[in-house]
């Protein structure tokens, strides 16, 4: 249930024809691939390939070499003539081999990001919760968490490490806080928080930002240092004169590294709760509550609670009959990430994730362009456009979006 971009660009050249894969043998240079075997060398055209087609090159660990273009191809020596050169080529390198069709790799790449943010989707459980970006869904830092001295970004935790799409990584010692929330003195309050401390210690603090004062928090506390993960559960009071508190999320050592997420904070009894800007109606599911004391026992179940979901000019707002006293969470039906490197992982079901993406190379080629050759052999326009509609057949065949799918939450 996991797969990296360049296995996905991989399994479009071997399923399709578009690409072909070669391993280098000795004599291959920065400037020459030379194919071991019989990959690229016998009684072959030279034409095999056309002058102009896309290359990528890797070393047998698929650390980059670079992208280039063949310049000419000798089957007699099985020698592509690389054109510009690419950085460190050895033999025992790996090659990627495209239709010259395709401009560059790079558009392999890209229709892999667009098979995965638009045709890959799955339900992610999010926390109803008062703390904006308390699911971390949301790509944006500085906006969101203002940053105390620890470095701060946004990350994704393969699979099974993850609850949510996003997480916060607190690096050195420091914090990240949350934009502040409006508070009454007195009201009884509950914060619930996920961390995963890789090193030293995670600490979690809601600040009264009136008094320039931490709460006191009363139940798992404030900080758990070791590694692995933490849930922290804790309820507070708003102290006199408090008007917004804040959610800060630290480590205190210099070399300390923790990772949040499922901030969940609100009064008790509360029953309104706004979701996140991106969501919308046709994206959400049923409404669910986390049951278990620590992360290796959580479970969703469905809540069972009357609720509804009204509009209003800040976004969504769920309103529930009735308070929930496990924390609450509503299904929303999101896309995977796009993936930035080679050697990053989607979640994404692996079928799923490489038809989607021949579907999207496939329409990407069939725009007005004239015959096009291919491993495989010659494809006119209207081949690719027949292509691309039965790729878009194999990809709705794989997709699966109702309830009966929804077996695993992260």
């Amino acid at each position: 249930m996991s797969i990296t971009r360049l296995a996905i660009r991989q399994s479009i050249a071997e399923e399709t024809g578009l690409g072909f894969l070669a391993t280098a043998t000795s004599g291959t240079s920065t400037t020459s691939f030379i194919g071991s075997g019989v990959s690229l060398t016998g009684p072959l055209s030279s034409q095999r390939f056309g002058r102009g087609s896309p290359m990528r090159v890797y070393s047998s660990a698929y650390a980059a070499r670079g992208d280039s273009f063949i310049d000419s191809y000798n089957p007699t020596t099985g020698t592509i003539t690389m054109l510009p050169a690419v950085t460190g080529c050895v033999s025992t390198d790996l090659a990627e081999i495209w239709t010259n069709a395709l401009p560059t790799v790079d558009r392999i790449d890209e229709a892999i990001d667009r098979a995965l943010t638009r045709h890959c989707l799955h339900w992610v459980p999010i926390p109803l919760t008062k703390v904006q970006d308390g699911d971390m869904g949301d790509s944006a830092i500085t906006s969101l968490w203002t940053a105390s001295v620890s470095t701060v970004s946004k990350v994704v935790m393969p699979w099974p490490g993850t609850i949510g799409q996003r997480y916060l990584r607190v690096l050195n010692a420091g914090y990240a806080a949350s934009n502040a929330m409006p508070c009454q003195a007195g009201d009884q309050w509950r914060i619930d928080a996920l961390v995963y401390v890789l090193t030293g210690t995670g600490t979690l603090v809601v600040r009264d930002n009136t008094n320039a004062a931490n709460i006191t928090l009363s139940g798992d506390g404030g900080s758990y240092t070791g590694t692995g993960w933490k849930r922290l559960d804790n309820t507070f009071t708003i102290p006199t004169g408090c008007e917004t508190i804040t959610v800060r999320l630290g480590s205190t050592g210099a070399t300390d590294d923790s990772y949040w997420t499922s901030i969940i904070a609100y009064q008790q009894n509360e029953r309104r709760f706004l979701l996140p800007a991106r969501c919308t109606p046709k994206r959400l599911g049923r409404m669910l509550r986390r049951t278990g004391t620590e992360y290796e026992d959580f479970h969703f179940h469905e809540s069972g609670h009357p609720w509804s979901v009204q509009g209003g000019g800040a976004g969504l707002v769920v309103q529930l009959n009735t308070a929930i006293g496990d924390p609450p969470y509503i299904e929303e039906l999101r896309p995977y990430e796009a993936l930035t490197t080679d050697a990053a992982i989607t979640e994404c079901p692996d079928e799923l994730a490489i038809k989607a993406s021949i579907y999207e190379t496939y329409k990407q080629m069939a725009r007005p362009a004239p015959t096009q050759e291919t491993k495989s052999g010659y494809l006119t326009v209207s081949d690719i456009k027949q292509n691309a509609l039965d790729a878009l057949r194999d990809m709705k065949g794989v997709q699966h979006l109702s309830a009966d799918d929804r077996t695993v939450y992260r």
